[in-house]
């Protein structure tokens, strides 16, 4: 393994790849471009475009959320958040687990049952076209306005910051790459790159991990170096970021809305062969996400070991690089940050894609052939691609928008996690019910994220209410309680739609008396996920 003679330590200098480096990103640039276009070949109807024909095995699926869910952002961010605050951050990423409970135990069912191809359409069925459009619109401005220009405004930072190129440059070229490729050929393409994405990815991040740890001698020598509290975590009630009422109660409640309710993430699971496959994905994107906290956080704690007197946090991970990572290695992180980058947006424009043209373009023409369906498709992932890039550079005119606009995703969802929830355990729930638990969240929900940054409710100014996740917590049960109160008040909805779309309490599910092998039964392996991650927390506690 060569050397590269230009390494970077903890200047603002930028890195320089060897040639071995650019031949590893060029030689993943041509696996991607292959696998989508052998991929594109089965996109010729809109299942296929949309839901890759429905025929999706586990393994890619669990691939395919993960690299859904992690971007570049989380290279960089996680590993700042644990030079400064530690481990105790990577809890974000342990309360997936108990996240992908609800969508594998309760939602998966309904969603496989009425062969979906949009979460709003669920809505539809249950509610009204109105609470679908609704929702729909929501999830369509929210993905372009927190997802695709956060996530291609971070990357410019990442490849700014480590490579010294030009932020815009990287934008339109990684953005339009990716977009091309998610237009050609679906979410065929977008899973399957995902495959190969998920693989690089962790490569990158274990290699750097493991010689971040050689450095430090091991995980004892690791913590000879730091404060015991870096290693910790569970945080007390009145932590500012990861309190453990708001980790354990609000981290579910957002965490379920992200794993059961996002078009981005379930739509894989949607596209699962049968049933059981999508469990068995979503139980398998669970075990990975276990190993997300020693891969992308443990980095920023072994960066506080040996550069302690960076100037910022968010230079822990560039640091690094710099310091640890051989020429190859360098290559293979590079393009496991690309890979990240390229898995979360190509989700992300195929999922837009899937909602703007089944919840919008087909209520406009509800005779489109396939054909037209798929074009539109296109046309959308072009178009939100456009949106998205023009935006990101917005961002960064603004040193607090990014954080601001994920307080304001968080808060703006919160109502529907209620909706979801009762609307699907309880038949009583009304579209009148909906609407007005909607219009509290959207009420509540500003004044709330308002006081987080310039405190005037008088009754939020206690030190355990403060943190943002809290004002969550408050924020979801204001919308329960109108979701509820209006429901009773209001006439029941018809019987014929509850049918395929709530828990009958008096019958067992159809797929509950399915057998099959042990290894294959994914109640085995969610036991083993969540008792493994329980341990691990109570570990590190």
């Amino acid at each position: 393994m060569c050397v590269r003679p230009h390494a970077r330590s903890q200047g603002n200098s930028s890195l320089h790849l060897h040639p071995i480096d650019w031949a590893i990103v060029a030689l993943y640039g041509v696996l991607v471009v292959t696998i989508g276009l052998r991929a594109a070949r089965r996109a010729a109807t809109s299942e296929g475009y949309f839901l890759a024909n429905r025929q999706l095995r586990w393994p890619f699926i669990g691939a395919s959320l993960l690299a859904s869910n992690i971007s570049a952002e989380h290279f960089v961010g996680l590993a700042g958040s644990g030079f400064a605050i530690g481990m105790c951050i990577g809890g974000f990423e342990w309360i997936a687990v108990f996240c992908l409970v609800p969508l594998i135990v309760l939602f998966l069912p309904f969603y496989i049952r009425n062969r979906i191809y949009t979460v709003p359409e669920f809505l539809e069925r249950r509610f009204s076209a109105g609470v679908r459009l609704l929702f729909s619109a929501l999830m369509i401005v929210l993905s372009i306005l927190t997802k695709i220009s956060i996530s291609l405004w971070a990357s410019s930072i990442v490849f700014s910051e480590v490579l010294g190129w030009d932020k815009l440059t990287v934008i339109w070229v990684l953005g339009l790459f990716t977009a091309l490729y998610t237009m050609k050929g679906g979410l065929s393409a977008v899973v399957y790159t995902d495959a190969l994405q998920t693989t690089i990815l962790l490569a990158a991040a274990v290699a750097l991990t493991a010689i971040g740890l050689g450095r430090v001698g091991g995980w004892q020598g690791l913590h000879a170096r730091l404060p015991a509290e870096m290693f910790s975590m569970v945080k007390p009630a009145t932590h500012a970021d990861v309190p453990w009422p708001g980790m354990f109660i609000g981290g579910f409640l957002v965490g379920s809305f992200y794993w059961s309710m996002d078009q981005v993430l379930v739509q894989r699971v949607f596209a699962a062969r049968d049933l059981n496959e999508g469990r068995l994905g979503a139980v398998f994107c669970g075990y990975l996400k276990v190993l997300m906290p020693f891969l992308l956080v443990l980095p920023g704690l072994i960066a506080r070991a040996l550069f302690p007197g960076l100037s910022s946090p968010d230079k822990a991970y560039p640091a690094l690089l710099g310091a640890l990572m051989p020429a190859g290695l360098l290559g293979l992180t590079v393009a496991g940050i690309a890979a990240a980058l390229m898995g979360h947006l190509s989700a992300t424009y195929n999922s837009i894609a899937t909602l703007f043209t089944r919840d919008f373009y087909l209520r406009w023409r509800p005779e489109a052939s396939q054909r037209s369906q798929v074009f539109t498709g296109r046309a959308a992932v072009l178009a939100v691609f456009i949106l998205g890039a023009v935006w990101a550079p917005v961002i960064g005119r603004f040193e607090s928008l990014w954080i601001y606009l994920q307080s304001v995703t968080a808060y703006l969802v919160m109502p529907f996690v209620g909706v979801f929830f009762l609307g699907v355990l309880w038949k009583r729930v009304t579209t009148s019910g909906v609407l007005a638990a909607v219009a509290t969240g959207f009420i509540a929900g500003p004044i709330l994220m308002v006081d987080g940054h310039r405190p005037f409710l008088p009754f939020m100014q206690a030190a355990v209410l403060r943190p943002w996740l809290h004002g969550a917590i408050i924020e979801c049960l204001l919308c329960i309680c109108a979701l509820v109160g209006v429901s009773l008040l209001t006439r029941p909805e018809p019987e014929a739609s509850l049918a395929a779309t709530t828990v009958d309490w008096g019958k067992s599910a159809p797929e509950a008396g399915a057998r099959r092998a042990v290894l294959k039964d994914y109640r085995l392996w969610l036991t083993v996920l969540v008792t493994l991650t329980a341990f691990l927390w109570w570990l590190m506690r």
